[in-house]
Order: C-alpha cells, then sequence, then structure tokens
C-alpha cells in the first residue's frame, strides 16, 4: 500500500491499496483509499480508476511538484474524470520543501501538509503497488 502522511498532525494520513487490476490501456483498478487523523480511520473509500489516470496520478506524485503533464500546464491541481478522489490540488507552504496537499471528489475534501519529497516516494510506492497488481 502507499501512504502519505501529514508532517504536522501525527497519526494523520491517507493509504491507497489496490484491490483488482486489469491490464490494458482502457482497462481499469479496484482501489481502496482511507483517511486517518489519529490513526484512526475517518473516511473509507472503494472506488475506481482507469489505468490511464493512474498513470497521471503516479506521474503527478512521483515527480512532485510537476508543472506540466501531458502538454498541459497543471496551475497546481491535477483533475481527472473519474468519479471519486478526482482532484489533487497542491500549494506551495513558507517552510523549504512543503505543501499543503488537498484530495477532493465529489464527497471527498482533505488535506495534508507534506514534505515533497514524501510526496515523490508515495507516487513510487503507488506505482510499485500498481505494477504488483497488474502483474496477478
Amino acid at each position: 500500500m502507499a501512504i502519505l502522511r501529514d508532517i504536522q498532525e501525527n497519526g494523520t494520513y491517507v493509504e491507497f491499496s489496490f484491490l483488482k487490476c486489469i491490464p490494458g490501456d482502457y482497462e481499469g483498478c479496484q482501489l481502496n483509499f482511507k483517511h486517518y487523523k489519529g490513526n484512526r480511520i475517518v473516511y473509507e473509500l472503494n472506488f475506481g480508476w482507469t489505468n490511464l489516470t493512474i498513470k497521471n496520478y503516479v506521474e503527478v506524485t512521483s515527480n512532485f511538484p510537476l508543472e506540466v503533464l501531458n502538454d498541459f500546464k497543471l496551475d497546481n491541481l491535477y483533475t481527472s474524470f473519474e468519479k471519486h478522489l478526482y482532484h489533487l490540488e497542491w500549494t506551495k507552504l513558507e517552510k523549504d520543501n512543503t505543501h499543503k496537499l488537498r484530495f477532493f471528489g465529489s464527497q471527498q475534501d482533505l488535506t495534508l501538509i507534506v514534505a515533497d519529497d514524501e510526496v515523490r516516494q508515495f507516487g513510487l510506492d503507488l506505482n510499485g503497488e500498481w505494477e504488483k497488481g497488474l502483474s496477478c
């Protein structure tokens, strides 16, 4: 699973895991998303994303903060056409190499304060989990 921790609130983090994957450019995966505060789940969601969305999400997070994706200027916002968690927005903070990340979608809206290198590691972990799911 890929985990991204808030650097200001101990026990606050998000976790993505893959439940089922179908290989192919026009296929997708079933994911599980959990948001924790105080090491307790405050929100959980099972949802589907296309492999294209996952590929782009991995690109945005593993190369964070990315300015351009697929020849489009991001302006600190990644958006997909999915129903759930379709926006990832970031705001640079005063402290070097930290951002406020906002995850939101049709029923989600939460933020984390994160270190840039942790976001990149999260993207790499997400990619590893995705590749593992595609090979099953």
